[in-house]
C-alpha cells in the first residue's frame, strides 16, 4: 500500500533535521509575531483572551503568555498567543496557501519549545517545520475551500501539530496520529465577518492550542487517520471542490528542501491583505500628487481586483474597527487622505471621522478577471481616482510593501516591532530567559 500524504509528511518532518535550516529568517518572522501579539494586549478581544487566560492554572516551568505574568500550560499558551497575534491585522501572510502562519505555528512551538526546555535552535526548526506544512496543506486545499472556511483555521491545525510533533522527537507513527487528529479537528467559519464578531482571533489561537493537544495525545499512543488529507471522507473531500491533493508533497525532498518560510509576506499595513495592493496604489497615487490629498479633491474612486478581496472586503460604511480593517473604501480612503493605514487609523474615533465618509461613498469595486487569473499566486489590485479637476490617475500594485518580491529590510521590520509596541507595557524577562536558559540562546534574537 503506498504511503498517504500525511505518511509522507510525516516521514520528512522525521527526517528534517537532515536538511540546513533558514534559522535567521525564521528570526524575522518570530520578531513579527511578538510584535503582533503584544499590540494585541491592547485591544478589548485581547484582555478577554488574557481574562480567561489568567484563569487558568500556572504551571512552575511553563509556558509564556503574551502580557500576563506567570507561566502555564502548553495548550493554554498556544491558545492565548494565537489569538493575542491575529487581532490587529499586522501578522504575516502566505498568498499561495492564503494563511497567516506565524499566528497558528509559532506559538505551538513556543509553548512545546518552553515545557520541553528544547534549544533556541530547535524553536526556530520547529517554527519552519511548520510553516512548511502548513503552506503546503493550504495551497492544495483550492480556492474554494476559502469562500467558507478559514484557512489560517482550518489549515492552521496540521502546521501547528508538525511543529508541536517534532520538538518532543515523535516518531513518524505518532507524527501520522498527530497530523490526523489535527486535521479532524479543523475549523473556522467565515460567518464571523457579516458582524464583524470576534472568532476570528479564535481561530487561529484554537488552531495552535489543538496542534499542541493533537502531538500531545500522540505522544501517548493515541491514533488518529492516516489519509485524513486525501481519504474519502477526508479534509480535501468535506471542505473543498477544487483541491489538489498531489500540491502538499510537490517537491518535498528532506535532504534539500526549498524551505516555503521565506516566501511569507510582512504586513505593513493594520488591514486584511487583501486590501494591501489597494493601499499601496493608493499611497502611489498620493505621492503623484505631492502628498496631498483633500476629501474635495476626489470625484470617484474605483477599485479593480479579485473575487476573494471583494467577498470580503466589500464595504462601503464600516462602523466598527475589525469591520474598517476588512473595507477596501475605508483603507484606501485613509491611504489617499492620511497617508497610511495603521493601528492608530482603525479607532473608533477615525473610523467616524466624517471627512472620509464621501470618499467611501465614491468608491467601486470591480472584479477583474485578469487578477483573478493571477491569485493567489499574486494578489493584485488597481486604484483609480479621478479628481475634480478632471485629473484621473490610475496605479496597479502586483507586489505591495511586505512581499517578499518587495520586503522589509531588517530595519524597517524592527520600526514595524516599535510601532506596534507603542504604549505597550512589555516585560522582555519571560521570552529572554526563555531562550538564555538554553544551549543555544544564540539562536534566536528576541527584543531586549
Amino acid at each position: 500500500m503506498p504511503p498517504t500524504l500525511t505518511e509522507r509528511l510525516a516521514r520528512f518532518i522525521a527526517q528534517a533535521d537532515r536538511a540546513t535550516m533558514p534559522l535567521g529568517t525564521a528570526q524575522y518572522y518570530v520578531l513579527d509575531w511578538l510584535g503582533s501579539a503584544l499590540a494585541g494586549t491592547q485591544t478589548l478581544p485581547g484582555r478577554i483572551l488574557l481574562d480567561y487566560a489568567a484563569s487558568q492554572p500556572r504551571v512552575d516551568g511553563g509556558c509564556a503568555i503574551a502580557g500576563l505574568p506567570g507561566a502555564f500550560g502548553a495548550e493554554s499558551a498556544a491558545l492565548a498567543n494565537g489569538g493575542l497575534s491575529h487581532i490587529v491585522e499586522m501578522d504575516d501572510l502566505d498568498r499561495a496557501s492564503i494563511t497567516h502562519p506565524g499566528t497558528v505555528v509559532i506559538p505551538a512551538a513556543l509553548a512545546v519549545a518552553q515545557r520541553e526546555r528544547a534549544s533556541g535552535a530547535q524553536f526556530l526548526r520547529a517554527v519552519i517545520i511548520g510553516y512548511e506544512v502548513l503552506t503546503r496543506v493550504g495551497a492544495a486545499v483550492g480556492k474554494s475551500h476559502y469562500y467558507y472556511f478559514h484557512n489560517t483555521a482550518t489549515c492552521g491545525t496540521f502546521g501547528a501539530a508538525a511543529a508541536a510533533a517534532y520538538l518532543p522527537g515523535l516518531n513518524e507513527q505518532q507524527t501520522v496520529w498527530a497530523l490526523g487528529n489535527a486535521g479532524t479537528m479543523s475549523a473556522g467559519l467565515w460567518e464571523f465577518n457579516a458582524d464583524g464578531a470576534m472568532s476570528k482571533h479564535l481561530h487561529a489561537g484554537r488552531a495552535a492550542q489543538s496542534g499542541v493537544l493533537a502531538a500531545d495525545l500522540a505522544r501517548r499512543g493515541f491514533s488518529g487517520p492516516r489519509a485524513i488529507l486525501e481519504g474519502e471522507r477526508g479534509f480535501f473531500a468535506a471542505t473543498s471542490r477544487d483541491a489538489t491533493p498531489d500540491r502538499v508533497i510537490a517537491g518535498l525532498d528532506p535532504e534539500a528542501p526549498d524551505w516555503r518560510i521565506g516566501g511569507v509576506s510582512i504586513k505593513p499595513h493594520a488591514s486584511c491583505r487583501h486590501t494591501h495592493p489597494a493601499v499601496d496604489a493608493a499611497l502611489a497615487i498620493r505621492a503623484q500628487m505631492a502628498d496631498r490629498i483633500a476629501p474635495a479633491d476626489v470625484s470617484r474612486i474605483e477599485i479593480e481586483t479579485y473575487q476573494a478581496a471583494l467577498d470580503l472586503c466589500d464595504n462601503a460604511a464600516p462602523v466598527t474597527p475589525y469591520q474598517a480593517k476588512f473595507s477596501l473604501h475605508y483603507c484606501v480612503a485613509s491611504a489617499l487622505v492620511r497617508g497610511h493605514a495603521g493601528l492608530a487609523d482603525f479607532l473608533p474615533e477615525r473610523i467616524a471621522a466624517p471627512a472620509l465618509a464621501p470618499l467611501m461613498a465614491a468608491t467601486r469595486l470591480r472584479h477583474s478577471p485578469e487578477f483573478e487569473s493571477r491569485y493567489p499566486r499574486q494578489w493584485p489590485s488597481n486604484v483609480t481616482v479621478a479628481f475634480a479637476n478632471g485629473r484621473v490617475i490610475s496605479q496597479t500594485i502586483d507586489s505591495p510593501k511586505g512581499d517578499p518580491e518587495n520586503a522589509l529590510s531588517q530595519a524597517e521590520l524592527e520600526a514595524k516591532f516599535t510601532q506596534m509596541l507603542d504604549g505597550t507595557p512589555f516585560d522582555p524577562v519571560p521570552w529572554m530567559a526563555f531562550v538564555s536558559e538554553l544551549p543555544e540562546a544564540e539562536a534566536v534574537q528576541l527584543p531586549a
